[in-house]
């Protein structure tokens, strides 16, 4: 059975205004207006397709009937990987990314209060339900605030070996919630400002949590991983292709969790059932297909095989 991965819950609508910047007026001429979906979710289900492999994201979405919204909506149904609506949220969020390197092009927006509202608990089984019926083995939570601690608990209660969390910093400031949800965590994948949130936790205590592998990422640093009884490792960023080009935009993150994720599948392999070597493997392409990331714009937007 080929895999599939779900991912959830982080998507915000992206908006795209393209203005002509050569024009001699003082505002310049609006060409275009567009909405995409990102954020951490939609960034990570996107790379998981770019990368070959097949993907749904779970989408909480806000539920007024506001212009952010709306929008918000119609990125969602646009978006090129199939998902579940989860309409549970009292806003939605409208993201923020500058385009710098693309001429004429600016994206515009504010990041909104995202999480006021309380997840329907009720909706909750339904959910999981439809999830387990539709979806192969691997389950991805990312981008994880507290409030959606349920829901990841029930995604993670089953599947063994293939459960990646991915915690917001507000998770992770929320011990006793970061504690719950990480039990179940096969494995944990952090950057550094979110293991630093961690309050001088060690990574072997992270370990004695639940996840078999930690990797926290720390940008042109590369990062280091830990596979349970074994000694932590550093590992190397890939700037082979930096070499003529510059880094315009970050993701980075989001590709490096896809990534690792395609080539366990790729391997056959759980995080249950990887060999050290075979983790330095995952981490290898992963780092290659971030080093690639960052020099292509937009959030959204990657390598695919043919590009590495």
């Amino acid at each position: 059975m080929k895999e599939i991965a779900l991912v959830g819950f982080s998507a915000n609508a992206e908006v795209i205004q393209v203005y002509d910047r050569m024009t001699t007026k003082q505002k310049g001429v609006l060409e275009s207006f567009e909405s995409d979906l990102c954020g951490t979710s939609a960034n990570v289900a996107r790379a998981i397709i770019s990368l070959g492999q097949s993907s749904k994201v779970l989408a909480l979405t806000g539920v007024g009937d506001d212009l952010e919204s709306h929008i918000l909506r119609f990125a969602l149904k646009k978006f090129p990987v199939p998902y579940s609506e989860f309409m549970v949220l009292n806003h939605s969020h409208i993201s923020v990314l500058p385009l710098d390197g693309i001429p004429n092009t600016k994206i515009f927006g504010r990041k909104g209060s995202f999480m006021e509202g309380e997840i329907m608990e009720e909706k909750i089984g339904e959910t999981i339900a439809l999830i387990d019926k539709e979806i192969g083995l691997w389950r991805i939570a990312t981008g994880v605030r507290p409030e959606e601690t349920p829901l990841v608990t029930e995604l993670f209660n089953k599947h063994e070996g293939h459960r990646s969390l991915n915690p917001r910093r507000e998770l992770v400031e929320d011990r006793p919630k970061f504690i719950e949800t990480a039990r179940n965590a096969d494995l944990l994948i952090m950057n550094q400002e979110e293991f630093d949130y961690c309050d001088e936790v060690s990574i072997d205590e992270l370990h004695k949590l639940g996840p078999r592998l930690v990797i926290i990422t720390r940008s042109k640093d590369g990062g280091a991983f830990s596979v349970k009884g074994s000694e932590p490792e550093k590992f190397k960023p890939c700037t082979d292709y930096l070499k003529n080009s510059e880094v315009v935009e970050t993701g980075a993150g989001d590709w490096f969790h896809a990534a690792f994720i395609v080539r366990c599948i790729e391997l056959g392999k759980s995080i249950s059932t990887l060999s050290l070597e075979e983790v330095r493997e995952c981490i290898a392409f992963a780092a290659r297909v971030s080093g690639k990331k960052v020099t292509m714009p937009g959030a959204a937007n990657g390598p695919n095989k043919e590009d590495l």
